[in-house]
């Protein structure tokens, strides 16, 4: 109420109050110009433990193991395990190949070998002359049965005996299996 003395006590509402004189009143501008934020940051980013994307972690080992696998290869050199891979696939086929059955023998047979070819030629050989021998020492005239009868014998012997070599001098015989 106007015109009382507690009225003139009174302020009006839009004058500030008065302050003690020894006292000033911080603001928040004031305080914040006192505290040293990079300090501040600094003691928290040692004591924080730092985070990392795991796709970057990922990526951060693939390149170091790529750089370590780069320092140990050698450019143009051809690695010592791969050489020996193909030396056995060379192996392996000669023998796959050697297992092959060959398609000129016929079934049921196998190739003679030569060795045993060339004993088999020189006994048919040794007998072709006995018998040649043989019939040379004949007499002439086949008077007598038993005569043309040996004759005719040793001839056919030597026939076969002919017909054995014409077979054992070609480059490949066949024997039966049995």
């Amino acid at each position: 109420r106007p015109g009382t003395a507690r009225a003139a006590d009174k302020k009006p509402a839009g004058e500030p109050k008065s302050k003690p004189a020894g006292t000033l009143k911080k603001s928040a501008s004031d305080s914040c110009l006192k505290r040293n934020f990079v300090a501040e940051n600094a003691k928290q980013a040692k004591v924080t433990p730092m985070r990392v994307d795991p796709v970057k972690m990922h990526d951060r080992r693939a390149a170091k193991k790529k750089e370590n696998v780069s320092k140990s290869y050698q450019r143009g050199v051809v690695p010592d395990y791969l050489k020996e891979r193909v030396t056995q696939w060379k192996e392996e086929e000669k023998q796959r190949i050697a297992n092959l059955p060959d398609p000129t023998v016929p079934e049921g047979h196998v190739v003679m070998d030569n060795r045993e070819k060339e004993e088999t030629l020189s006994v048919l050989a040794k007998s072709r002359e006995k018998l040649l021998v043989q019939l040379q020492n004949m007499p002439l005239r086949n008077d007598t049965l038993r005569l043309h009868n040996t004759r005719n014998e040793l001839e056919s012997k030597l026939a076969e005996i002919d017909d054995a070599i014409k077979i054992f001098s070609r480059p490949r015989v066949f024997i039966k299996q049995e």
